[in-house]
């Protein structure tokens, strides 16, 4: 990378964790998944040399293209887009885990392409549409509890907890009110799986942390707008 680019990029990945460490407090400090979407594997390799290490991808061509160009480092890849079946045993084959299993149809696929794999047991998110928001993905509230239980009885899965997109009214939230949505999920997280809560982008950084979040996802506040 340019000199320039590289410093701004620097600028910008410290920012963000000082301002998750300074709205943690005194809660424990959330795990930053910076979000890839749209940038090359040149930045990503600098972020690696800052100590970060968990790459949140979207698209399964894009994934494998970058684990591709970023083969020599130890990067631990997270899929967070939307599933399609018919490209579950690529992701499979590359990411650590995913985040976006909202079926019993797809966690089941995932276990048979990670026995294939060799990546047993495989960790996996329920993503959660917390607001019912069309157009949005994930599986409905109050059905979590029975996928949850369906998923806790394959041995070739590991549930990490539940992962959901802030419904958009919060994305630019400025209140110091938690939504009672986001102690919803916080609450339902705690009975699923390790415990684990994967919510908050830029948007609603605060009111995600703290609601107890334990991963946040921020993409272009560190890299900047889309490269493609």
């Amino acid at each position: 990378m340019e000199t320039q680019a590289k410093r701004a990029l620097e600028h910008r990945y410290h920012l963000v964790c000082n301002q998750i460490h300074e709205l943690a407090g005194s809660l424990p400090r959330p795990e930053l998944l910076v979000v890839t979407k749209g940038h090359g594997p040149e930045p990503l390799r600098e972020l690696f040399s800052w100590g970060q290490t968990a790459f949140g991808e979207n698209y399964a061509q894009e994934l494998i293209a970058k684990s591709e160009a970023l083969g020599d480092l130890p990067v631990r890849w997270v899929f967070i887009g939307h599933l399609q079946s018919n490209k579950i045993r690529k992701i499979v084959s590359v990411a650590s885990e995913i985040q976006t299993v909202g079926s019993l149809k797809h966690a089941e696929q995932i276990a048979r392409a990670a026995r294939d794999c060799g990546k047993i047991p495989y960790p996996i998110w329920i993503e959660v549409n917390a607001d019912l928001e069309e157009g949005k993905h994930g599986c409905p509230l109050d059905e979590v509890p029975a996928l949850a239980k369906a998923v806790a009885q394959n041995p070739d899965l590991h549930l990490r907890g539940l992962m959901a997109i802030p419904p958009s009214h919060f994305q630019d939230a400025t209140t110091p009110e938690v939504p009672p949505l986001y102690t919803s999920l916080r609450r339902l997280a705690d009975q699923v799986g390790e415990g684990q809560l994967s919510l908050g982008m830029s948007g609603d950084l605060g009111l995600s942390i703290r609601a107890g979040s334990n991963l946040v996802r921020i993409g272009t506040a560190i890299l900047g707008p889309r490269q493609v």
